[in-house]
């Protein structure tokens, strides 16, 4: 490391002005801008207890006892404030892994510099040669004392959020003890203090987990913590059961995350105010403990209505492989934050949601109302109600103004076609279009070839067969160009190609024979067009190509093709011979073509028809749903 030259100006006695004391750290010394390491050896252990106290600390009651040391309250003469000092116990005082065991927790602790960890003030040895640390006196409860008390039903000042807040700032202090390279171990909620000011604690540091520290040898027979029933052993196992991970319960390798395992059970028990493992005996909670514990507090607590980011972050703590669970205590604390951030903020979004909710009302107002009706402002005023609306849902999926706005801007239709629907329609009317090409182009192309079939006939009048062809061609033409280039320009000339060729054919086949099937086919297929002009266009075409169809011979327009005469009909074709065999094979596959392809294609628009009716229907279902109470009505529902 660079050597860093830190200088200072003191007056030093007896120079004639203030003189400039140089102090260069050592090469080894740690950055003050990077986490140091707690370290700690076994040869410390003599030294840290090297001082005399002599009388600075007046002692004044004891504040509490445990398996190792005790706490006193004592007035601090030379500061002039009380601390707690905490000394060995008189049976253990004169044990030297005791002694190693006490100064080591010393110096851990005293190395934590964190608002959430109690700091070391001194250590030493009191006049009767007993060994001691003074740290900061701590007010307030425990957090075990707390949730025992709302589980009783008492009232504790502490909300679940103040608890959730006070537990964001404990995963940071043991976050900051893990960059450190120290391991709580018994992160408990007897072990975690909660002050009247909004201070937090976390408390013990005895049998932390120092990095590069051997591991403890085996002593089963101390026991750090007994209380409840639930003992901390020092060895192999450290720890408490209530809140320990499995890896540490079989006295495996432990690390930051089986820290996290014990906040996790700590968040089970402030959020459902049951301990997270059960009580018994050691061996049978271990065993529970090392299969896997039941993390959700929906299924063990449902009364408790535990949110679900909260119970997900219960479950994601305390997973059974450490390798499964949440990689750090910061990750937990940033996640609490964040749910805490959302509720804090809930307020602020229902009133913004109002706010919009009561704009886009008004906008809906507008849009809907007579004058909105007359007003090229129509589309921009739903825009921006429908806008509004939205906002409103995305901050607050429950208000039920925007959604009774929302379903009624979206169940009232425009008197006015915006223009991106009226693109939109121009795109869907295209593609029909093409639609309509591609059929056409099918059935004109099916008669074109059909001329070979009607050749064996045995032609007579090659001038009218091979103009009706020529007709049929360039109805089959057209509908190529209409596939192309989509318009109702060549959609329509296809039509008065194709009605025109059948009224033509009457000349080869008289008006009740062929030609009033073509006819009635074109009709009903051109009908299909969006635009009524067409429409009616097409239906007085067709009618007139019938007309013609019928009284052409008598207009001198076709030659008389069909006679009646005695009580019968007669057809005599000038320009086919019609052999009986060949021209019923003909006529059936004629007509049965004639027959199939209106079918297929009013069945496909039929489906299509349903497809979107359905749709529509589903749609508005949705629409009634996203208001409270907007199910159907009960008479409209099928009886069973």
């Amino acid at each position: 490391m660079r050597e860093r030259a830190i200088a200072y100006s003191l007056p030093v006695m007896p120079a004639k002005g203030p003189q400039t004391v140089t102090f260069t750290p050592p090469a080894d010394a740690p950055s003050e801008d990077s986490p140091h390491k707690v370290a700690f050896t076994q040869t410390d252990a003599g030294a840290t207890f090297s001082g005399n106290a002599e009388d600075r600390y007046e002692p004044r009651r004891v504040l509490g006892r445990g398996g190792m040391g005790t706490v006193v309250l004592v007035h601090d003469r030379t500061v002039g404030r009380f601390v707690a000092r905490k000394q060995l116990n008189d049976d253990e005082e004169h044990d030297d892994e005791s002694l190693a065991r006490f100064a080591r927790e010393a110096r851990v602790q005293g190395q934590l510099e964190h608002p959430a960890i109690v700091p070391v003030y001194d250590v030493g040895t009191s006049p009767d040669q007993k060994p001691f640390f003074t740290m900061k006196r701590v007010r307030g409860q425990s957090l075990q004392e707390i949730l025992t008390q709302a589980a009783a039903g008492a009232s504790t000042g502490f909300s679940r959020r103040k608890l959730l807040s006070a537990f964001s700032q404990l995963c940071a202090a043991a976050h900051y003890a893990h960059e450190r390279g120290v391991v709580h171990r018994d992160i408990k909620p007897t072990n975690i203090m909660l002050g009247a000011y909004g201070e937090v604690y976390l408390l013990d540091w005895g049998v932390a987990k120092v990095a590069g520290e051997p591991r403890e040898r085996q002593r089963s027979d101390e026991k750090i913590d007994a209380k409840a029933g639930v003992q901390t052993g020092y060895g192999a196992v450290m720890g408490t059961l209530t809140t320990m991970a499995p890896e540490q319960a079989v006295g495996g390798e432990v690390d930051a995350r089986t820290d996290v395992y014990a906040l996790g059970a700590v968040l089970f028990e402030i959020l459902t105010l049951q301990a997270f493992h059960p009580r018994g005996e050691f061996d049978e909670v271990v065993q529970k403990i090392t299969t896997g514990i039941e993390a959700r507090p929906s299924v063990r607590a449902p009364e408790a209505e535990v949110p679900p980011e909260l119970e997900e972050l219960c479950v994601a703590a305390t997973r059974l492989q450490p390798s499964d669970r949440l990689a750090s205590a910061m990750l937990l604390r940033d996640r609490i934050e964040a749910y805490l951030d959302g509720d804090r903020d809930v307020e602020l979004r229902q009133r913004s949601s109002r706010a919009h909710a009561e704009a886009a009302r008004a906008a809906a107002e507008e849009a809907l109302g007579a004058s909105a009706r007359s007003s090229a402002d129509e589309e921009a005023l739903r825009a921006s109600a429908l806008g509004e609306a939205g906002k409103a849902l995305a901050l607050d999926p429950d208000n039920q103004d925007a959604l009774g706005t929302l379903v009624r801007l979206l169940t009232s239709p425009p008197t006015t076609i915006p223009r991106d629907v009226t693109v939109e329609q121009d795109a869907a009317l295209r593609k029909n279009m093409r639609r309509g090409g591609i059929a056409a182009a099918v059935v004109y192309g099916y008669i074109s070839l059909n001329a070979l079939s009607t050749w064996h006939l045995g032609v007579q009048d090659v001038r009218t067969f091979t103009i009706a062809h020529v007709l049929w061609g360039l109805a089959f033409v057209t509908s190529l160009v209409t596939i192309v280039r989509p318009s109702y320009t060549t959609i329509f000339t296809t039509f008065v190609l194709g009605v025109t060729t059948s009224a033509y054919v009457t000349s080869v086949y008289g008006p009740y024979l062929l030609v009033s099937t073509l006819i009635t086919m074109h009709a009903v297929l051109f009908a299909f067009v969006r635009d009524w002009k067409p429409r009616l266009a097409v239906i007085g075409l067709s009618s007139a190509a019938w007309t013609l169809s019928v009284f052409g011979d008598s207009l001198g327009v076709f030659p008389e093709v069909v006679r009646f005469a005695d009580g019968g009909m007669t057809i005599h074709s000038s320009v086919l011979s019609l052999p009986a065999t060949a021209t019923t094979v003909y006529l059936y596959a004629a007509v049965l073509a004639s027959i199939v392809a209106p079918a297929l294609v009013v069945g496909a628009l039929r489906s299509a028809y349903q497809r979107n009716e359905l749709a529509m229907r589903l749609q508005a279902w949705q629409l009634r749903r996203l208001v409270a109470g907007g199910s159907a009505r009960r008479e409209d529902t099928p009886k069973r």
